[in-house]
């Protein structure tokens, strides 16, 4: 028995220990890093934004948890995103798509396109808001620097997401000022990016600003192997190392249709969309790695969350297709239709809605997390050095 009141007076000391030296060094600091956890934060998300796709925020949403609440169903605020894969996977679709969510909820996004790639009108058909600048900035950057320095200060003024596209396409100025002749160093963006990204996950942890890097699948220098070529994203391994949230997409399917063709008279078969493949490589906010879900995205319009709706119907039994024919037990009696267009006409909103619900597991609808929007700082010495800049984070 004396035994067990020398261990709870240890216990007792110890944890009394703990508090007085984490006080101990906040005094010192002057500053509390230690981070408040609670019971509540249980019973909500973490701050997110959807990426428009039904699928893709519920596979990375990940399972419920005792108190009924998905961990993230979208892109973590505060947090770095990895998107990846090979050219026409979705990826800037996708991007843009989460933009025009994150405006529609009231909130900001800055568009970094080291590309100059990104087609305003495609944009704004997603629902991008292009022409208000105080909602939505597109910027097309020369060089790698100019382009971090835009980063920087829109996070630290609490932008609430930031696109990158595309990481490997950020050229630095020394490459831009080399002579005739001269050979650049091996891996000089990937070593810059080594050096920010620490920096700037550390920022966005206190504006609780999202960024999303794209990045192309490139063949590695002298990865030939039995299988055939290995492919390794683009912007170097830092990127693999301080992303929280690491997507890739690829094309599993083509959706084909015929369209009029007006210089031969007659209906061609042609490419309207694809399915797309998500699979998480990584993921740090819920317990989703490795899984994947399909989704479709049509061309000129994006995500197809209808159709994305209507096979997840399939899939969990909600809608019966048997042959050519589909067939769903709607409130006021059966539905059914002769080929997928067919069976879609019939379908109003109310319809899909009801559809949705049934197919409860892929229902998870993202809260408005996003802050009151704040005003730029004026007078931004956007001639200084970026370590100058970034040196009082």
């Amino acid at each position: 028995m004396p035994k067990k009141k020398e261990t709870t007076q240890k216990t007792t000391t110890k944890k009394a220990n703990l508090m007085s030296a984490a006080k101990a060094v906040a005094s010192a600091l002057k500053e509390d890093h230690v981070v408040e956890l609670d019971t509540e934060s249980l019973s909500r998300s973490l701050p997110h934004i959807s990426t428009g796709s039904i699928a893709l925020d519920y596979l990375i949403g990940g399972k419920e948890n005792a108190q009924g609440v998905r961990p993230c169903p979208g892109v973590p605020k505060g947090k770095i995103t990895m998107m990846y894969g090979l050219p026409s996977a979705g990826k800037t679709t996708i991007a843009l798509q989460t933009c025009a969510q994150v405006c529609a909820e009231g909130g900001t996004a800055v568009y970094i396109d080291w590309e100059h790639e990104v087609d305003h009108r495609y944009a704004e058909a997603l629902g991008v808001p292009v022409t208000d600048k105080s909602q939505f900035l597109l910027i097309q950057p020369d060089t790698m620097e100019i382009g971090l320095k835009y980063l920087f200060v829109m996070a630290k003024e609490g932008v609430d997401l930031i696109v990158i596209d595309s990481v490997g396409a950020a050229v630095p100025q020394s490459f831009h000022e080399k002579k005739e002749g001269e050979t650049m160093a091996v891996g000089l963006t990937a070593r810059l990016w080594s050096q920010y990204l620490p920096k700037i996950k550390s920022l966005i942890k206190k504006t609780e600003t999202a960024i999303i890097g794209i990045s192309q699948l490139r063949e590695s220098i002298g990865g030939m192997s039995f299988t055939g070529p290995k492919r390794t994203p683009q912007g170097g391994k830092a990127w693999t190392f301080y992303n929280s949230l690491q997507i890739m997409l690829r094309v599993v399917g083509k959706e084909k249709g015929k369209e009029w063709d007006a210089m031969s008279g007659k209906y061609q078969e042609t490419v309207l969309g694809a399915q797309v493949r998500a699979k998480l490589d990584k993921c740090k906010v819920s317990d989703s790695a490795h899984k994947e879900v399909d989704f479709y995205l049509m061309s000129g319009s994006g995500v197809d969350n209808v159709r994305t709706v209507i096979e997840l119907g399939i899939k969990t039994g909600v809608i019966n297709k048997g042959g050519a024919w589909y067939r769903w037990n709607a409130p006021e009696g059966e539905i059914k239709g002769q080929g997928l267009p067919n069976f879609t006409e019939q379908l109003s909103e109310e319809h899909i809605s009801a559809i949705f619900a049934e197919v409860k597991p892929y229902l998870a609808e993202p809260k408005n997390t996003s802050e009151p929007k704040k005003e730029i700082a004026e007078g931004l010495d956007l001639d200084a050095d970026l370590d100058d800049m970034i040196a009082d984070l």
